[in-house]
C-alpha cells in the first residue's frame, strides 16, 4: 500500500480541481493505493467509427404521434449533438406492404417513418439505413409475412427490385439519401413469431446478392447505397460467410451486421475473432440491434450494462458502428432510450440514454479508435478515439465498481493542455466538469463509483486559465465567515501525517465556514475523519443567502493512525455559473471525529 505525505505547504498554491465527479489530484492528496495508469497511443490506430445510433423501425409513431413541442424535443434529444446525445445513425424499415404485386409500389405508406428520417437528416444525421423484416406475402413460401418462411426463388428478382426502388423512391419522395439497406432482419430465428419475419440461409444470401440485387441496384441507379447482410439475432457472421468467400457476391456486400441477443455480451462470451472473415475481406462490421425486452430499469444499472457492452463491442470486437434497438418507444420498458407516453403526450429519459450519450455525443463519424488499455484495473473499462482531421480526442471510462477509481492518463505521441470531463451517474447526467490540466506528463483523474465519464481534448491545446485559492487553515484570513463553534487544533499531529493546523468543532453541534470567490467553479476539501464518513456537507450560493447542496464525491479513506483516515471531497460537476460562495458544514454527535485540513477553491480566469 502506497501513501503520500499530506503536509501543509505555507505560501504554495496547490491546484485540486473538482471535475464532474473526477478529481485532479495535487501532490498533497492521499491515496488508498497507487493510481492505475493508462497510456493513450496516438499512432496506434484501430478501427474507424461509422457512428453510434438507434432504430425507430416500426416505432416511428412513438415520436410522430407526440404533440408539439414534445416530438421535436425528442428528436433533438436523440439526434442533435449540442442539446442531445447526437446519435449519428438511424435505422428504419423496408415494410412488406410497400409492394402488393410485382412492379407495384406504395412508398407513400408509413408517413411517420418518412417524417422521422427527414427530421433526423435535418439534425445532421447522414447515415440512414433500413432493414427488411419480410418480403411481401406473395413472395414468400408460406404466403404470409409472419412466422418465418423463405423468399421464393422465382421472386428473388422482385424482392431485389423492391429494395432498389425503396432506395430510389425515398430519395424522390422525401429527399432521403439512404446510406444502406439490409436484406433481412434476424433471418436465423424468426420461424414462430407473429410479427413480420423471414428465413434466409447462407446460400440464399450468396445467390441473391450476386445474381439479383447487384443488377437491380444498377438498373435503379442506386448502386452507391451500401448493402447490409446478416443481422442474425445473436452475434455471428455464419450466415454471411459463403457470400464473403464468393467474390461475385462479396462485391455487392458492404457491411456485415449482427444483433446481440441474449443480452448482455461480455468479454468472456465473445470468441477472439467473432467476425474474422468479414474483417479479413475488408468489410465494415456493425452491431445493429440490442435492448432488454423483459424488464424496466431507467437507472444506472441498465445504463452501466449497456455502456459496458458498447465498450466491449468497440474494444474486443472492433465494430465500426453500434445501434440500440429504439431511440424512443411507448411504455415503461428497456427497449428504448426514451420512454414515451402517447396518451399523455409526455416522455421520460433513462440513464442508458445518457451513458450511451457518453459515447455518441463525443465520438463522431470519421473518428478512429486508438490504443489504450481496455481495463486498466478491475471494474474499470476504458477506450480512446481521435478525429484524424481535427486532432480532437475522446476518452471514455466506465467504472462499474463500488469505489472511486484513480486513473492517471498519459498521452503518447500527442499533447493537450487539458482534458474536460462529462459525468453520468445516479445524480448527474452528462455533467460537464472543470478542465484537468496536464501535470507531470499525466492527467490525474478519479472516476466515481458506478459512473461513466467521457474526457474530451484537443491535440496541441494550451493549458486552461484557472485561478486557485488555497487555505491551509492556519488562521481565518481566507474565510469569508465561520460559526463560533469552530477552533484550530494542533495536537497529535502524528495521526495527521504531521499536519499541525486543522479546524475542528468545539462541541457536537452543526458548524460551518464560508468562502467567497467570484466565478467559483469547484473546490477540493481535505479532511481527516475518525472512521465516521457522514456529517460532511457542502453548499453553493450566488448571494450568500440562498444555499443549494453540492453533489459531491469523496476519495477512499487512507489510514493515518489511531483510526484516523485522510479523505478528499470535491464537487461532481462544475458549480453553476454565478457561484460566489461555498459553505463547508460539519455535523455529528462527537466534536472531535472530523477535522478540516485544507480547502482549495478554483475559479475561471
Amino acid at each position: 500500500m502506497m501513501r503520500e505525505r499530506w503536509r501543509k505547504r505555507a505560501g504554495r498554491t496547490v491546484l485540486a480541481a473538482a471535475v464532474a465527479g473526477t478529481l485532479l489530484m495535487g501532490a498533497a492528496g492521499p491515496r488508498a493505493e497507487a493510481a492505475a495508469g493508462a497510456s493513450i497511443n496516438w499512432t496506434d490506430v484501430k478501427q474507424s467509427i461509422d457512428g453510434i445510433g438507434a432504430s425507430q423501425a416500426g416505432w416511428s409513431n412513438a415520436v410522430y404521434d407526440l404533440p408539439e413541442p414534445q416530438r421535436s424535443q425528442v428528436m433533438d434529444l436523440l439526434f442533435r449533438q449540442d442539446s442531445g446525445i447526437g446519435l449519428s445513425i438511424l435505422r428504419g424499415a423496408v415494410f412488406s406492404d410497400y409492394s402488393a404485386a410485382p412492379g407495384q409500389y406504395s412508398f407513400g405508406l408509413h408517413p411517420d417513418q418518412a417524417w422521422v428520417m427527414q427530421q433526423a437528416k435535418a439534425r445532421g444525421v447522414d447515415k440512414i439505413v433500413a432493414s427488411a423484416w419480410s418480403p411481401p406475402a406473395y413472395m414468400k413460401t408460406n404466403g404470409q409475412t409472419t412466422n418465418g418462411g423463405y423468399l421464393k426463388q422465382e421472386n428473388y428478382g422482385d424482392f431485389a427490385a423492391l429494395l432498389s426502388q425503396f432506395v430510389k423512391q425515398y430519395k424522390a419522395l422525401y429527399n432521403i439519401d439512404m446510406y444502406g439497406v439490409s436484406v433481412a432482419n434476424e433471418p436465423n430465428s424468426m420461424t414462430f413469431l407473429s410479427w413480420d419475419s423471414s428465413q434466409w440461409n447462407s446460400t440464399n444470401f450468396q445467390v441473391f446478392l450476386k445474381d439479383h440485387l447487384k443488377q437491380a441496384m444498377v438498373a435503379a441507379g442506386v448502386q452507391n447505397t451500401k448493402v447490409i447482410v446478416g443481422e442474425s439475432s445473436w452475434w455471428s457472421e455464419d450466415l454471411v460467410k459463403d457470400s464473403l468467400n464468393d467474390p461475385l457476391s462479396a462485391e455487392r456486400l458492404d457491411i456485415v451486421a449482427g444483433h446481440n441477443y441474449p443480452v448482455p455480451v461480455v468479454n468472456a462470451e465473445l470468441p477472439s475473432d467473432p467476425f474474422a472473415t468479414a474483417q479479413s475481406k475488408g468489410k465494415k462490421v456493425w452491431m445493429t440491434e440490442v435492448s432488454k425486452v423483459d424488464g424496466y430499469d431507467p437507472g444506472m444499472g441498465s445504463g452501466l450494462k449497456f455502456a459496458k457492452q458498447l465498450h466491449t463491442f468497440m474494444t474486443k470486437t472492433g465494430v465500426n458502428a453500434w445501434l440500440y434497438w429504439t431511440g424512443a418507444i411507448p411504455g415503461d420498458n428497456d427497449e428504448g432510450l426514451i420512454n414515451v407516453d402517447l396518451a399523455a403526450g409526455t416522455y421520460k429519459l433513462t440513464k442508458r440514454y445518457y451513458t450511451i450519450g457518453n459515447y455518441s455525443k463525443f465520438i463522431r463519424p470519421g473518428y478512429v479508435r486508438i490504443g489504450m488499455p481496455d481495463s486498466p484495473q478491475s471494474g474499470l473499462y476504458t477506450s480512446a478515439y481521435k478525429d484524424p482531421a481535427t486532432g480532437k480526442f475522446v476518452i471514455v471510462a466506465v467504472n462499474d465498481s463500488d469505489a472511486t477509481a484513480e486513473l492517471n492518463l498519459t498521452p503518447a505521441g500527442f499533447s493537450a493542455g487539458s482534458i474536460t470531463p462529462f459525468t453520468t451517474n445516479d445524480s448527474l447526467s452528462l455533467a460537464k466538469g472543470q478542465a484537468i490540466p496536464l501535470s507531470g506528463g499525466q492527467y490525474q483523474t478519479r472516476i466515481p463509483a458506478k459512473s461513466v465519464v467521457t474526457f474530451t481534448g484537443q491535440n496541441g491545446s494550451p493549458a486552461p486559465a484557472v485561478t486557485t485559492v488555497t487555505d491551509e487553515l492556519n488562521d481565518w484570513s481566507k474565510t469569508f465567515a465561520h460559526t463560533a463553534g469552530l477552533a484550530f487544533d494542533s495536537t497529535n499531529a502524528i495521526y495527521y501525517n504531521g499536519d499541525a493546523s486543522r479546524v475542528k468543532r468545539t462541541a457536537g453541534t452543526t458548524e460551518s465556514l464560508v468562502y467567497r470567490l467570484p466565478g467559483m467553479t469547484g473546490f477540493n476539501a481535505s479532511l481527516y475523519q475518525f472512521s465516521i464518513w457522514d456529517g460532511v456537507a457542502f453548499y453553493f450560493s450566488s448571494d450568500g443567502v440562498s444555499w443549494t447542496p453540492v453533489v459531491h464525491v469523496s476519495t477512499p479513506g487512507v489510514y493515518t493512525g489511531s483510526k484516523w483516515y485522510g479523505k478528499q471531497y470535491s464537487a461532481q460537476s462544475l458549480l453553476p455559473a454565478g457561484t460566489q460562495y461555498l459553505k463547508v458544514e460539519l455535523s455529528g454527535a462527537d466534536s472531535w471525529e472530523k477535522q478540516i485540513s485544507r480547502i482549495v477553491l478554483t475559479a475561471s480566469s
